[in-house]
């Protein structure tokens, strides 16, 4: 190699792992090298969830905080390696960049001193397993083939994405169109019993919180979860199996707006032109 790459910053930040490149690794979403090599230090996938959406440099400080699993130092490069190649098989268009270093050799120099992944630029030493682990990558990863095989990748994977979008958005409006959909009630001067005060008369209603008055104090109960929970009980059954379906629908909705369709019901057909 006739010339170096010296620092992975300016128009080499590519290079550098805290350079923002969304890809999938472990069964997660990373916007960086960094945070996803971060998140491997902890085998905790509660841990590793914090990363996803990490800065570099957030994860980097983060990242010092977690309790290193007990066989770290013998599979970091190993976890290195397998991050940087997501990073670029999963980029095209970096890895194109990538490719059009050619055979120059790549270090990362740098100014705090990391003598592990680069080389301190001031003493000149380090062993630098990032920059062996790009090269080792450019080999395998080079050529024209590859970089069109990985752009119509990134093009499936992103028109999964979206079809499996397009198919959460409508479980999300069917949920809320069956929810709008169940009967509603003025239950304002209805008699009902409860588990705690007997039959007590509702004197008013604000929302999903109904007001009644027991030993001449008024007192609340929050809908549904009063009926539900049997806290408060309709002479008429069918209020409660309207509420009874209207929670169970709510927490449908709160578990679709929070992780998404299950896997199993994620829709593999469609188009999102």
């Amino acid at each position: 190699m006739s010339e170096s790459i010296m620092t992975f910053r300016g128009k080499f930040s590519f290079l550098s792992n805290m350079h923002s490149a969304t890809f999938e690794w472990g069964g997660r979403t990373y916007q960086n090298s960094e945070a996803a090599f971060q998140s491997a230090k902890s085998l905790n996938p509660a841990i590793r969830d914090e990363f996803s959406e990490m800065t570099g440099a957030v994860a980097k400080r983060e990242g010092k905080k977690v309790k290193l699993r007990g066989d770290w130092e013998s599979v970091k490069d190993e976890i290195m390696e397998d991050v940087v190649r997501a990073k670029f098989s999963q980029n095209p268009d970096l890895l194109q960049k990538l490719i059009d270093t050619g055979d120059i050799e790549l270090v990362e120099g740098n100014a705090w001193h990391d003598t592990y992944w680069g080389v301190d630029l001031k003493s000149g030493n380090g062993e630098n397993h990032l920059g062996i682990i790009l090269m080792k990558i450019r080999s395998e990863l080079g050529g024209a083939e590859y970089v069109e095989k990985a752009r119509q990748m990134k093009a499936e994977r992103e028109e999964a994405k979206c079809i499996q979008e397009a198919a959460l958005q409508e479980a999300i409006s069917g949920v809320k169109a069956e929810i709008d959909a169940l009967p509603t009630y003025d239950f304002t001067g209805m008699e009902m019993e409860t588990k705690a005060f007997g039959r007590v008369k509702i004197l008013g209603q604000e929302g999903e919180r109904l007001q009644f008055e027991v030993r001449g104090a008024v007192k609340m109960f929050s809908l549904p979860g009063c009926i539900v929970q049997e806290f408060l009980i309709p002479d008429d059954p069918d209020i409660i199996k309207t509420y009874q379906r209207r929670q169970e629908l709510q927490e449908k909705l709160k578990s679709l707006e929070k992780n998404g369709l299950p896997k199993e019901e994620a829709s593999d057909s469609g188009s999102c032109s």
